[in-house]
């Protein structure tokens, strides 16, 4: 079953179209799609003429009724004239093309000296588009690599709304168009019963697709998620180097979960004799990986960050094991995937995922997510319900704060606070006034 993602490919059309003598850089972790994503999408370009290679191979292959070629076909030079000499005879002289022409290339970060080639090759010819991906290019320094030449796309996991989009139709127009006057208890329990679904399977295409089509098949989803577990370790370890092959990864990604909702204290890291700056590096290589997310503790000065992991599927078969839809979740973890959910949710509505933060006050209130454009959000999270205290807190310390945003499991609406209403807090002499509702 193909589950569309009709706005991102929307998204990805136009930013490939949009290229001026640049590549497209689709960047996301392993196991997200962004191979089919990439194919499927450039099935709509009917007036453009394709080639397509697949690095992770060193001579051509066939794979799904699609033509790659390998590494082979770049050459021994890291400046890349064979691979354009080579180029050249395959699409025909660059100053003389008269239809556009995709370049795709997979896996590129498994031939690194590529890269720098194909960002000049783009200089070649405005009819010249040329789309890379790979799990690990934040991981790769490219030399003499010009900043211009290269547009970056983030692809995520399967939101939820994609998922509900390929579940039912009638909740999704809830979803999309409820105001909160306007809430329903048939059709928000609906909608409670498929994200608490969608937080134990997450969002990794494969898995989804095994669910929406037959999801008695427990014992298939089971299987799955541990190998894709198993992938998503591997692909890390590829640069981490061998003396990190001593890892048992899996029990690092756990860690970095179960401490997810806390900022990280690399201490807890250093596993199977390993040192502080070996511990940076695992975290360091994870993150560029994509599979965490860094979230930075607004205005400190040191590095109090907390990691969320990039999928709440992976972090659900990590702490609770691979039975994903009917395994007892405790409190505590609940808490972690609703946050881990929430986060990534957040993430995919960015320019960059480095535009979310968490704020902290000095008496240690906190609210788990903050972001700073057009004007100060506050989003607290919370598995069940809870007290309104942090965001309060967050009003009266933040200035020129533009909404405060509770997320919990209750739908009941909570209390509208006006212009003419204030935040107190005990204990505090100062107040607030908001002209603006708490939603």
């Amino acid at each position: 079953m193909w589950i569309g993602r009709i706005s991102k490919k929307n998204e990805f059309l136009q930013a490939l179209e949009k290229l001026d003598r640049q590549v497209l850089i689709v960047r996301g972790a392993r196991q997200v799609g962004k191979t089919s994503f990439i194919l499927q999408a450039l099935t709509e370009l009917k007036d453009y003429h394709k080639i397509y290679f697949n690095f992770l191979y060193t001579q051509p292959i066939r794979s799904q009724g699609i033509d790659y070629y390998g590494s082979h076909f770049f050459g021994k030079f890291p400046s890349g004239e064979e691979f354009i000499r080579n180029l050249e005879r395959e699409i025909g002289s660059f100053d003389k093309l008269q239809k556009p022409w995709i370049i795709f290339i997979d896996e590129v970060d498994r031939f690194p000296k590529a890269l720098e080639a194909v960002q000049t090759l783009a200089t070649f010819s405005d009819k010249i588009k040329c789309v890379l991906t790979g799990s690990n290019l934040e991981n790769i320094t490219v030399e003499n690599a010009a900043t211009g030449r290269k547009k970056y796309f983030d692809l995520y996991p399967i939101s939820f709304e994609e998922f509900l989009a390929s579940s039912d139709d009638k909740c999704l127009k809830y979803y999309q168009e409820v105001e909160p006057s306007k809430q329903t208890d048939f059709y928000h329990t609906q909608l409670e019963t498929y994200f608490e679904t969608y937080l134990r399977l997450g969002g990794l295409p494969r898995l989804l697709d095994i669910y929406l089509t037959s999801p008695e098949n427990k014992a298939e989803i089971s299987n799955l998620i541990k190998d894709l577990a198993t992938t998503i370790e591997e692909n890390v370890k590829t640069v981490l180097g061998e003396k990190f092959q001593l890892y048992e990864y899996e029990d690092v990604l756990r860690k970095l979960v179960l401490l997810s909702m806390n900022t990280l204290k690399l201490t807890h890291l250093q596993v199977q004799h390993t040192s502080r700056k070996e511990a940076v590096k695992l975290v360091s290589k994870t993150v560029g990986a994509r599979v965490a997310h860094k979230i930075r503790l607004w205005e400190s000065e040191s590095d109090l960050s907390k990691y969320i992991l990039f999928d709440t599927g992976l972090a659900n078969y990590l702490m609770n094991g691979s039975n994903l839809l009917e395994t007892s979740i405790s409190s505590q973890n609940k808490a972690i995937l609703y946050e881990t959910g929430i986060g990534n949710e957040l993430i995919r509505k960015l320019v960059t995922r480095d535009d979310l933060h968490y704020w902290k006050s000095g008496n240690r209130a906190e609210v788990e997510f903050f972001l700073r454009s057009p004007k100060p959000i506050g989003i607290d999270v919370k598995s069940t319900t809870g007290s309104l205290k942090s965001l309060y807190s967050f009003a009266l310390a933040v200035e020129d704060v533009g909404c405060l945003v509770k997320i919990q499991k209750t739908h009941s609406l909570l209390k509208k606070l006006t212009q003419h209403d204030s935040l107190i807090l005990p204990n505090s002499k100062k107040s607030h006034s908001l002209p603006f509702p708490i939603t």
